[in-house]
């Protein structure tokens, strides 16, 4: 029988056992069959902590997936990184675009930087990371599929337009090409990992079922960024309605999320809901 658990490091909540703290970021541990796998890194306060309350040990990682390249997702490479040991890194290759966000202050409009707080060079260089950037669907482990960039064919999972991208001295929407998500088999059925579904949630189903055939899934686990996007009702909706037509066991939403959509998603479901908070897991 198939051994595998996935747990959740960094969230904006915290659940379950004493000590854990949250951030607004997201991290997951995966472990199957003795191989352990790290799915982004939080933004780098609570990595460290969390993993040695649930008795994690980051220095025997020897490989990492970022979903994409916001801070909130990448800000921990460090802790994982060092000490430095040639840790592989999978990602897409637009992780180091300039990312920023336009956002309301006091002032008006501002765009702040949310992209990688670190270059390329001293991650390579210092911590020897070893960048394993690609693009395409891909079996990266035994049972590990790494989604590459997923079609937006949906006619109701917009873009958030408040996500901005700088390319040759401009700023532009960021198309987030670099959002990526994971599907691992398990004995119960495929299990969806998600950063921050920034593709859309319905299109990455549907692109991991064409990819590889699955018409039910097992659990979708994650940021699922519903209710930020114009027309959001209609988004959030039609969403759940595929959670069903997926027939998913284990709705398992978080950080993205938004704890409104949350609570709808818990009303709908009910005992297939759970909150995938720092501390959850699905083993």
């Amino acid at each position: 029988m198939e051994q595998i658990k996935i747990t959740v490091l960094c969230e904006d909540t915290v659940g379950g056992q004493r000590g854990l703290i949250g951030e607004h970021g997201f991290s997951a541990l995966i472990e199957k069959n003795g191989q352990k796998i790290l799915f982004d890194t939080g933004q780098g306060m609570s990595l460290s902590n969390n993993a040695q309350v649930l008795g994690i040990n980051l220095t025997q990682l020897k490989k990492v997936i970022l979903s994409h390249g916001h801070y909130d997702h990448t800000g921990g490479l460090p802790s994982v990184l060092y000490p430095p040991r040639g840790v592989e890194v999978i990602a897409h290759p637009d992780i180091f675009s300039k990312k920023y966000a336009e956002i309301e202050t006091l002032a008006g409009k501002q765009k702040v930087f949310i992209g990688i707080k670190y270059s390329q060079d001293y991650l390579e260089g210092t911590l020897q990371a070893r960048f394993n950037l690609m693009r395409k669907f891909s079996e990266i482990a035994p049972g590990i599929f790494f989604s590459g960039e997923v079609p937006r064919e949906t006619d109701f999972e917009y873009p958030d337009k408040r996500l901005k991208v700088k390319h040759k001295g401009k700023i532009a929407d960021d198309p987030l090409l670099d959002d990526i998500s994971l599907l691992i088999e398990t004995d119960q059925g495929p299990v969806i990992l998600l950063g921050c579904a920034h593709a859309g949630v319905v299109n990455i189903m549907n692109h991991f079922s064409a990819k590889t055939g699955h018409k039910k899934f097992h659990a979708v686990i994650g940021g699922t960024h519903l209710g930020f996007m114009m027309g959001a009702g209609q988004q959030i909706k039609k969403s759940m309605d595929a959670f069903d037509d997926y027939a998913v066991d284990i709705i398992a939403v978080s950080h993205c999320t938004g704890q409104k959509t949350a609570a709808m998603c818990y009303n709908r479901f009910k005992s297939r809901f759970a909150f995938a908070c720092a501390g959850w897991n699905l083993s």
